[in-house]
């Protein structure tokens, strides 16, 4: 693999080669195939074999929950449920606005001007899902929340844009030199996102207005070709450093996927998908204003 090819990424994400058929393509894997699927089709054009070397390798020593039929029959179980359904939405803004924050702080800590500016890239693409994971409430529950609730919900996402100059957020604990473990846990989590969204856009049509659905099609649409165009940056970022040969970048896979899979299964037992932060458990007046219940 040319040492450049991550500069190689950053001029279009087009020349990926990821449109709107991929979700059509994507969408007719088995579950129990999606994982891998996923990162090959965001690395259609781009060669990074210790990178899937690594992958393959710990998706066989410990394969994830979230790329099976039983974890795909429990997310259509609970997303029959509009309730639930506009819950998710909103915990997915908090996690996105969230997560913005740390890739802010961790590029402007990075020593390496292509990363620093790839992880700005990808914060101000976490910062406007948060807007659009709201979009997609309105679209599809418009009556969901108060006008006052849904007004202090913008505030989730911290608006970063690439005209601001990046600095750490106070107090963070990314505020530090990224590490090629930063890119591999970033690299798992898009994969699994990725795969939420497969899930996620059947689901919420069962729920959305036939008037809505054209535009937030068109979010979602929006949404996986983000996903996948932050798993092929860092999977070359991660190819780049494990280059060096200094690093067993197959073992720190298994391990992370392990450590995933752990969270992964302590989630499923609240019925909690792509939900970090624990939303509901950690706001009360979340569900309360969302008019949604525990039942």
């Amino acid at each position: 693999m040319p040492s450049d090819v991550t500069e190689s990424l950053a001029p279009s994400r087009s020349r990926l080669g990821i449109d709107d058929e991929t979700y059509t393509q994507l969408s007719r894997v088995p579950y129990g195939e999606r994982v891998a699927a996923v990162a090959r089709a965001a690395l259609a054009r781009l060669d990074c074999p210790q990178y899937l070397s690594a992958l393959d390798n710990a998706l066989i020593e410990e394969p994830p929950p979230f790329g099976t039929d039983a974890y795909a029959d429990i997310y259509c179980e609970a997303s029959q449920d509009g309730q639930w359904m506009a819950v998710s939405l909103i915990t997915n803004a908090e996690r996105e606005g969230d997560g913005a924050k740390r890739l802010w702080s961790l590029g402007a800590c990075s020593d390496d001007e292509n990363e620093q500016q790839q992880l700005k890239r990808h914060a101000v693409d976490e910062s406007r899902h948060a807007l659009a994971y709201l979009a997609l409430l309105d679209l599809t529950f418009p009556d969901a929340t108060s006008p006052a609730f849904r007004k202090e919900l913008n505030a989730l996402s911290p608006g970063f844009s690439m005209d601001q100059p990046l600095c750490a957020v106070e107090g963070s604990p990314y505020a530090k030199l990224p590490s090629i473990d930063d890119f591999v846990q970033m690299n798992i989590a898009e994969i699994r996102t990725a795969l939420h969204h497969l899930m996620q856009r059947p689901a919420l049509a069962t729920h959305c207005p036939p008037d809505n659905r054209s535009r937030a099609r068109s979010i979602q649409q929006s949404l996986l070709q983000d996903e996948l165009y932050h798993v092929a940056y860092t999977a070359a970022l991660i190819e780049r450093r494990a280059q060096s040969g200094r690093l067993n970048l197959a073992e720190l896979f298994t391990r992370r996927f392990h450590d995933f899979n752990l969270i992964t299964l302590e989630e499923l037992g609240d019925r909690r998908f792509d939900c970090s932060l624990a939303c509901c458990a950690k706001r009360p007046w979340c569900r309360a204003k969302a008019h949604i219940s525990d039942a």
